[in-house]
Protein backbone atom coordinates (compact mmCIF):
# COMPACT_ATOMS: atom_id res chain seq x y z
CA UNK A 1 0.00 0.00 0.00
CA UNK A 2 1.52 2.94 -1.20
CA UNK A 3 -1.74 5.65 -1.32
CA UNK A 4 -3.91 6.46 1.54
CA UNK A 5 -7.10 9.20 1.35
CA UNK A 6 -8.72 11.68 3.44
CA UNK A 7 -11.92 13.06 3.25
CA UNK A 8 -11.93 16.71 4.69
CA UNK A 9 -15.13 17.95 5.38
CA UNK A 10 -16.22 21.59 6.88
CA UNK A 11 -16.69 19.90 10.36
CA UNK A 12 -19.57 20.82 12.26
CA UNK A 13 -20.42 20.51 16.27
CA UNK A 14 -23.53 18.86 15.46
CA UNK A 15 -23.51 15.12 16.02
CA UNK A 16 -25.37 14.50 12.86
CA UNK A 17 -22.56 15.90 10.76
CA UNK A 18 -20.05 13.83 11.86
CA UNK A 19 -21.95 10.72 12.16
CA UNK A 20 -22.74 11.15 8.23
CA UNK A 21 -19.35 11.96 7.28
CA UNK A 22 -17.97 8.80 8.94
CA UNK A 23 -21.06 6.59 7.17
CA UNK A 24 -19.40 8.43 3.80
CA UNK A 25 -16.15 7.78 4.19
CA UNK A 26 -16.89 4.23 5.22
CA UNK A 27 -18.63 3.54 2.06
CA UNK A 28 -15.85 5.14 -0.29
CA UNK A 29 -13.99 2.51 1.50
CA UNK A 30 -16.04 -0.37 0.24
CA UNK A 31 -15.54 1.22 -2.94
CA UNK A 32 -12.16 0.76 -3.14
CA UNK A 33 -9.94 -2.40 -3.46
CA UNK A 34 -8.93 -4.07 -0.09
CA UNK A 35 -5.31 -3.65 0.72
CA UNK A 36 -3.02 -5.46 3.28
CA UNK A 37 -4.03 -4.92 6.83
CA UNK A 38 -3.09 -1.04 8.09
CA UNK A 39 -1.36 -1.31 11.76
CA UNK A 40 -1.57 1.32 13.61
CA UNK A 41 1.40 2.15 15.58
CA UNK A 42 -0.20 4.79 17.97
CA UNK A 43 -3.07 6.34 19.18
CA UNK A 44 -6.01 3.07 18.90
CA UNK A 45 -8.78 3.60 20.52
CA UNK A 46 -11.35 0.80 20.79
CA UNK A 47 -14.92 1.23 20.06
CA UNK A 48 -17.40 0.31 22.39
CA UNK A 49 -15.56 -2.73 23.50
CA UNK A 50 -16.56 -4.11 19.80
CA UNK A 51 -13.60 -5.57 17.58
CA UNK A 52 -13.21 -2.58 15.59
CA UNK A 53 -10.56 -0.11 16.12
CA UNK A 54 -10.11 2.99 14.93
CA UNK A 55 -6.84 5.50 14.43
CA UNK A 56 -7.97 8.17 17.10
CA UNK A 57 -5.54 11.34 16.80
CA UNK A 58 -6.55 14.32 19.46
CA UNK A 59 -8.32 16.15 16.20
CA UNK A 60 -10.81 13.58 16.28
CA UNK A 61 -11.42 9.93 15.13
CA UNK A 62 -10.60 9.27 12.28
CA UNK A 63 -12.95 6.40 9.77
CA UNK A 64 -12.39 2.73 10.49
CA UNK A 65 -9.76 0.87 9.57
CA UNK A 66 -10.23 -2.60 10.26
CA UNK A 67 -12.96 -4.56 11.27
CA UNK A 68 -12.14 -8.34 12.72
CA UNK A 69 -10.73 -10.03 9.99
CA UNK A 70 -11.58 -7.83 7.24
CA UNK A 71 -9.17 -5.19 5.80
CA UNK A 72 -10.43 -2.38 5.13
CA UNK A 73 -8.84 0.58 2.43
CA UNK A 74 -7.01 3.47 4.07
CA UNK A 75 -9.19 5.83 3.96
CA UNK A 76 -9.85 8.72 6.67
CA UNK A 77 -11.61 12.19 7.41
CA UNK A 78 -11.22 15.24 8.61
CA UNK A 79 -12.40 18.45 9.33
CA UNK A 80 -11.40 21.96 8.95
CA UNK A 81 -13.54 22.82 12.25
CA UNK A 82 -14.79 21.82 15.07
CA UNK A 83 -12.07 19.72 16.18
CA UNK A 84 -9.93 19.64 19.24
CA UNK A 85 -6.98 20.15 16.48
CA UNK A 86 -6.55 22.52 13.69
CA UNK A 87 -6.34 20.58 10.09
CA UNK A 88 -2.60 21.22 9.59
CA UNK A 89 -1.92 18.87 13.09
CA UNK A 90 -4.52 16.27 12.04
CA UNK A 91 -2.79 15.81 8.72
CA UNK A 92 0.57 15.80 10.11
CA UNK A 93 -0.93 12.89 12.99
CA UNK A 94 -2.25 11.01 10.49
CA UNK A 95 1.24 10.74 8.04
CA UNK A 96 3.29 10.00 11.46
CA UNK A 97 1.35 7.29 11.87
CA UNK A 98 0.91 6.04 8.17
CA UNK A 99 4.05 6.47 7.35
CA UNK A 100 5.92 3.78 9.45
CA UNK A 101 3.14 1.31 7.22
CA UNK A 102 4.60 2.58 3.74
CA UNK A 103 2.70 4.67 2.89
CA UNK A 104 4.16 6.97 0.41
CA UNK A 105 1.30 9.83 -0.11
CA UNK A 106 -2.32 11.28 1.13
CA UNK A 107 -5.00 12.25 -1.44
CA UNK A 108 -7.09 14.83 -0.07
CA UNK A 109 -10.33 15.17 -1.63
CA UNK A 110 -12.19 18.15 0.04
CA UNK A 111 -16.23 17.62 0.68
CA UNK A 112 -16.97 21.21 -0.54
CA UNK A 113 -19.84 21.88 -3.05
CA UNK A 114 -18.46 25.69 -3.74
CA UNK A 115 -15.63 27.50 -3.37
CA UNK A 116 -15.31 29.91 -0.96
CA UNK A 117 -12.45 31.33 2.06
CA UNK A 118 -12.49 27.46 2.87
CA UNK A 119 -11.61 26.12 -0.23
CA UNK A 120 -9.64 29.28 -1.11
CA UNK A 121 -7.79 29.77 1.82
CA UNK A 122 -8.01 27.84 4.52
CA UNK A 123 -7.73 24.55 3.00
CA UNK A 124 -3.68 25.14 0.97
CA UNK A 125 -2.98 26.77 4.46
CA UNK A 126 -3.42 24.09 6.12
CA UNK A 127 -2.14 21.05 3.92
CA UNK A 128 1.20 23.59 3.10
CA UNK A 129 2.15 24.16 6.80
CA UNK A 130 1.77 19.99 7.25
CA UNK A 131 3.87 19.75 4.73
CA UNK A 132 6.52 22.08 5.76
CA UNK A 133 6.48 20.26 9.00
CA UNK A 134 6.62 17.12 7.41
CA UNK A 135 8.81 17.40 4.77
CA UNK A 136 9.93 15.17 2.33
CA UNK A 137 8.55 12.01 4.42
CA UNK A 138 5.51 11.86 2.46
CA UNK A 139 3.35 13.21 -0.75
CA UNK A 140 0.09 15.30 0.07
CA UNK A 141 -2.11 15.84 -3.22
CA UNK A 142 -5.15 17.94 -2.97
CA UNK A 143 -7.83 16.84 -5.81
CA UNK A 144 -10.71 20.04 -6.63
CA UNK A 145 -13.28 20.42 -3.81
CA UNK A 146 -16.78 18.06 -4.78
CA UNK A 147 -18.85 20.73 -6.29
CA UNK A 148 -16.85 20.74 -9.51
CA UNK A 149 -16.97 17.04 -10.97
CA UNK A 150 -19.17 16.95 -13.95
CA UNK A 151 -20.78 13.82 -12.54
CA UNK A 152 -22.41 16.54 -9.87
CA UNK A 153 -25.65 17.67 -11.75
CA UNK A 154 -26.18 14.17 -12.56
CA UNK A 155 -26.79 13.29 -8.88
CA UNK A 156 -28.69 15.80 -8.45
CA UNK A 157 -30.90 15.08 -11.14
CA UNK A 158 -31.72 11.78 -9.39
CA UNK A 159 -32.39 13.24 -6.03
CA UNK A 160 -34.65 15.62 -7.97
CA UNK A 161 -36.12 12.97 -9.64
CA UNK A 162 -36.80 10.94 -6.07
CA UNK A 163 -39.20 13.87 -4.75
CA UNK A 164 -41.50 14.96 -8.21
CA UNK A 165 -44.65 13.02 -9.04
CA UNK A 166 -45.20 14.99 -12.41
CA UNK A 167 -42.92 15.39 -15.27
CA UNK A 168 -43.97 19.26 -14.91
CA UNK A 169 -42.55 20.02 -11.42
CA UNK A 170 -40.73 22.89 -10.76
CA UNK A 171 -37.57 22.72 -9.01
CA UNK A 172 -35.76 24.74 -6.55
CA UNK A 173 -32.16 24.00 -6.48
CA UNK A 174 -31.16 25.76 -2.71
CA UNK A 175 -28.00 27.12 -1.40
CA UNK A 176 -26.48 28.75 1.21
CA UNK A 177 -25.11 31.30 -1.09
CA UNK A 178 -22.11 33.92 -1.14
CA UNK A 179 -22.32 37.90 -0.95
CA UNK A 180 -18.79 37.59 -2.64
CA UNK A 181 -18.80 39.27 -6.38
CA UNK A 182 -19.53 36.06 -8.85
CA UNK A 183 -20.08 33.93 -5.65
CA UNK A 184 -23.66 32.63 -6.81
CA UNK A 185 -22.39 31.87 -10.63
CA UNK A 186 -21.47 28.26 -10.07
CA UNK A 187 -25.29 27.58 -8.33
CA UNK A 188 -26.83 28.89 -11.36
CA UNK A 189 -24.75 26.77 -13.67
CA UNK A 190 -25.58 23.88 -12.05
CA UNK A 191 -28.86 24.60 -11.49
CA UNK A 192 -29.49 25.47 -14.97
CA UNK A 193 -27.93 22.25 -15.78
CA UNK A 194 -30.51 19.86 -14.33
CA UNK A 195 -33.94 22.57 -14.86
CA UNK A 196 -33.75 23.86 -11.93
CA UNK A 197 -34.53 27.69 -10.32
CA UNK A 198 -31.64 28.71 -7.77
CA UNK A 199 -32.50 29.74 -4.59
CA UNK A 200 -30.54 31.19 -1.71
CA UNK A 201 -30.85 31.20 2.12
CA UNK A 202 -28.34 34.38 1.98
CA UNK A 203 -26.54 36.25 -0.09
CA UNK A 204 -28.87 36.25 -3.05
CA UNK A 205 -32.05 35.32 -4.54
CA UNK A 206 -34.42 34.07 -1.95
CA UNK A 207 -36.52 30.74 -1.38
CA UNK A 208 -39.89 33.01 -0.63
CA UNK A 209 -38.78 35.65 -3.79
CA UNK A 210 -37.90 32.41 -6.26
CA UNK A 211 -41.49 30.84 -4.65
CA UNK A 212 -43.26 34.09 -5.72
CA UNK A 213 -42.26 34.19 -9.44
CA UNK A 214 -43.99 30.54 -9.84
CA UNK A 215 -47.18 31.64 -11.06
CA UNK A 216 -49.00 29.03 -12.25
CA UNK A 217 -50.25 26.34 -9.23
CA UNK A 218 -48.47 23.16 -9.53
CA UNK A 219 -45.89 21.11 -7.37
CA UNK A 220 -42.42 22.19 -6.20
CA UNK A 221 -39.47 20.56 -5.33
CA UNK A 222 -37.06 22.28 -3.10
CA UNK A 223 -33.42 20.29 -2.63
CA UNK A 224 -30.98 21.57 -0.57
CA UNK A 225 -27.81 21.96 -1.93
CA UNK A 226 -25.76 21.03 0.97
CA UNK A 227 -23.75 17.71 1.86
CA UNK A 228 -25.04 16.99 4.87
CA UNK A 229 -28.22 17.72 7.27
CA UNK A 230 -27.32 19.95 10.36
CA UNK A 231 -28.83 23.25 11.93
CA UNK A 232 -29.22 25.08 8.90
CA UNK A 233 -31.10 22.11 6.92
CA UNK A 234 -33.03 22.57 10.27
CA UNK A 235 -33.90 26.35 9.53
CA UNK A 236 -34.73 25.41 6.06
CA UNK A 237 -37.60 22.70 7.21
CA UNK A 238 -38.70 25.36 9.55
CA UNK A 239 -38.96 27.83 6.39
CA UNK A 240 -40.31 25.46 4.36
CA UNK A 241 -43.86 25.12 6.54
CA UNK A 242 -44.32 28.56 6.41
CA UNK A 243 -43.82 29.69 3.05
CA UNK A 244 -45.92 26.40 2.57
CA UNK A 245 -48.76 29.21 4.20
CA UNK A 246 -47.74 32.07 1.96
CA UNK A 247 -47.84 30.19 -1.28
CA UNK A 248 -51.10 28.26 -1.16
CA UNK A 249 -51.72 28.07 -4.48
CA UNK A 250 -48.17 25.21 -4.70
CA UNK A 251 -47.36 22.19 -3.26
CA UNK A 252 -44.00 22.21 -1.96
CA UNK A 253 -41.81 19.10 -1.51
CA UNK A 254 -38.82 19.42 0.55
CA UNK A 255 -36.13 17.11 -0.43
CA UNK A 256 -32.47 15.66 1.71
CA UNK A 257 -29.16 17.22 1.16
CA UNK A 258 -27.01 14.81 -0.55
CA UNK A 259 -25.92 12.90 2.31
CA UNK A 260 -24.16 9.51 3.00
CA UNK A 261 -25.68 7.48 0.09
CA UNK A 262 -23.76 5.00 -2.08
CA UNK A 263 -24.08 6.20 -5.23
CA UNK A 264 -21.91 9.24 -4.15
CA UNK A 265 -19.73 7.25 -2.47
CA UNK A 266 -18.93 5.17 -5.65
CA UNK A 267 -18.21 8.48 -7.56
CA UNK A 268 -15.89 9.53 -5.10
CA UNK A 269 -14.23 6.67 -4.91
CA UNK A 270 -13.55 6.88 -8.75
CA UNK A 271 -12.06 9.87 -8.46
CA UNK A 272 -9.62 8.96 -5.56
CA UNK A 273 -8.57 5.65 -7.52
CA UNK A 274 -7.54 7.91 -10.84
CA UNK A 275 -4.55 9.63 -8.66
CA UNK A 276 -3.60 5.94 -6.86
Amino acid sequence: MSTAYLLVAHGSRDPRSQIALDRLTYLVGQCLPRPYPLESKKGLAKSNGADTWRPYYPGGLLTEVNQGNQLEPPVFSASLEAQALPLHQQLVNLAENLIPQGVKQIVILPLFLLMGVHTCEDLPQAIGQAKTELGNSISIHCLPILGVYPWLPTLLEKSFLQYQNQPQTERILLAHGSKRAGGNLAIAAVAEKIGARAAYWKGGISLDTTLGEIKEAGEVVILPYFLFAGGLTDLIRQEHKQLQLLHRHLRLKLGEPLGPQPALAQLIATELQRFS
